[in-house]
């Protein structure tokens, strides 16, 4: 199981991972909370998209209000990494040889499971730090109250973090599931990123309640702390719900497809 865990995070450690996921989820941190400073109090565009208000911005966790905004783009991200890891292994043939190196095939699935929650939480660490960061630069431009700012910062930063790393997280585990059953990082990126801009902005069109329960608008409650339309521990039972049913999807694929290629 090290063994595997110690493979996959070689792996990881690489550029195109580091700048190109962790570096972007940072990226999308900062401009994200600028974004909820400039439309504090104003509608989103979407089920996904909440945006704090300027009362939520001048609270003692205001700071990081705004990776509520960030929370899917930083999920896409996160979908888009852990699906290119999985499909390589398919694309380049690499997954033959580790099969025959590790005949149980669920050490595989562990392994590269918790090399990439590893790699995640070193992308929520990133994009949380860098947004509270921003957050401080830019309140005074916004006429932004930061009195109680100081206010449990450690605190408020950990559960910021927690929030952020358990919706990145389920996106990453939709990205392996749909990746491991289409082999393909290409498609799984196009189902992620067509469902989040299309999708669920569609069903808002005719079914807003019922939009405001798929992935997009739960995983963002859950980044959130929870929202006006869905509280916290709706979204952490949705969202488990959602990570568990891709795992047992994917564990069952990997556990019986038959590698010929």
């Amino acid at each position: 199981m090290f063994r595997a865990i110690k493979s996959e995070l070689i792996r990881l450690n690489r550029p195109s991972f580091i700048v190109g996921g962790i570096g972007l989820m940072a990226g999308f941190a900062s401009i994200t909370t600028v974004l909820a400073f400039s439309a504090a109090g104003k509608s989103g565009v979407g089920p996904g998209q909440y945006i704090p208000t300027e009362a939520a911005l001048a609270s003692s966790d205001g700071f990081v209000s705004g990776l509520a905004l960030t929370a899917n783009i930083v999920g896409i991200v996160a979908l888009a990494a852990w699906a290119i890891a999985v499909a390589t292994d398919y694309g380049t043939g690499l997954i033959r040889l580790l099969v025959q190196a590790e005949p149980k095939r669920y050490r595989l699935l562990v392994g590269k499971l918790v090399a990439l929650v590893l790699y995640t939480l070193a992308g929520t660490l990133a994009a949380t730090l860098t947004a509270a960061g921003t957050a401080a630069l830019i309140a005074p431009m916004f006429d932004v109250s930061t009195a109680t700012w100081g206010t449990g910062t450690v605190v408020t930063l950990a559960q910021a973090f927690v929030h952020l790393s358990l919706s990145t997280v389920a996106w990453g585990v939709i990205g392996l599931t749909i990746a491991t059953i289409s082999m393909s990082s290409a498609v799984a990126i196009a189902v992620g990123v067509g469902y989040v801009v299309v999708f669920e902005n569609m069903l808002l069109l005719v079914a807003k309640d019922a939009a405001n329960w798929l992935p997009a608008a739960t995983l963002t409650a859950l980044a959130a702390g929870g929202t006006p339309n869905i509280d916290y521990s709706t979204a952490l039972a949705l969202g488990a719900a959602y990570v568990l049913a891709g795992l047992i999807i994917a564990g069952a694929i990997v556990q019986r497809r038959e590698i010929t290629y």
